[in-house]
């Protein structure tokens, strides 16, 4: 039996996750030391499937809870994974046959799991798309947008304390979008002009941002890469995160301190100087 590569490599970055790992980090190494045997499809789908599964946890939980006689707590690490992954597929992906979806699944559990491949296959061949359109029918407020937007009951509190039903509905869906891939332009080596025309060189489509020196690239496979990200044309960064330099707006010689440096900052002081 030959496993499917992106799935399998998919659980085991989940099941890494699971044991205090950071999303972007366990994604980024795994891609990164099975680059050659990983085509741009699987790379994808891997991607997908990880930022998926660890968005929609408390909402797939939930799901399973209903179909399942045992409790989360007592399924396995690697069968609650494989569970995680087969509910996402069919509830959250259109194009994915829920087939596939199941039988891709029982397979998985055959190595990670095999004394509960019944209980696999019998969970996931209850669950449909419809398990999640039933969770807009629960009448508490707090726990139904909890469940629908897979937000903890703490930060759902929080939100209507201050906000109230419409807008904390707003932000918790807006949270669960999959953000648009934005690069920030490096204008120590060229302008969002020069770059512009480069992107469109390579038949790379963008979009205008709200920030000056972003922009939104669409299509794109491999940004890493692409010879533009390697000679340092531009980095990837989201708006909201390059939004704080303009926000905090350094002055020449000032010492700016980032309390909130992520574990990717491996060699850098918490304490830079920005020069304008």
């Amino acid at each position: 039996m030959k496993l499917d590569m992106a799935r399998e490599s998919s659980l085991k970055i989940l099941y890494k996750i699971e044991e205090n790992g950071y999303s972007n980090l366990v994604l980024d190494e795994y891609i990164e030391s099975k680059r050659e045997k990983l085509s741009v499809k699987d790379i994808n789908f891997i991607s997908e499937m990880v930022y998926g599964v660890t968005t929609w946890k408390l909402t797939i939980d939930t799901i399973l809870a209903k179909h399942s006689n045992i409790k989360i707590s007592k399924i396995s690490k690697w069968v609650k994974m494989i569970l995680r992954i087969g509910i996402y597929q069919i509830v959250f992906l259109d194009k994915i046959p829920k087939s596939a979806a199941v039988n891709e699944s029982v397979n998985l559990c055959k190595k990670y799991g095999y004394k509960s491949v019944n209980f696999v296959n019998a969970i996931l061949r209850k669950v449909e798309k419809s398990d999640y359109e039933e969770l807009s029918k629960i009448e508490n407020e707090i726990e139904r947008i909890s469940k629908m937007y897979s937000m903890p009951i703490w930060m759902v509190e929080k939100l209507l304390s201050e906000y109230g039903s419409q807008k904390t509905e707003e932000i918790c869906n807006y949270s669960n979008r999959k953000p648009k891939m934005t690069i920030r332009i490096n204008t120590l080596k060229t302008t969002i002009e020069e770059l512009k025309v480069k992107l469109k060189q390579r038949e790379i489509e963008y979009e205008e941002a709200e920030l000056q020196n972003f922009l939104h690239i669409k299509k794109i496979k491999g940004v890493a890469n692409l010879d533009l990200f390697k000679e340092g044309f531009f980095t990837i960064q989201d708006e909201g995160a390059g939004k704080i330099g303009y926000m905090v707006n350094p002055k020449e010689n000032e010492i700016i301190l980032d309390a909130c440096s992520a574990p990717r900052w491996k060699n850098n002081s918490l304490s830079r100087t920005y020069e304008k």
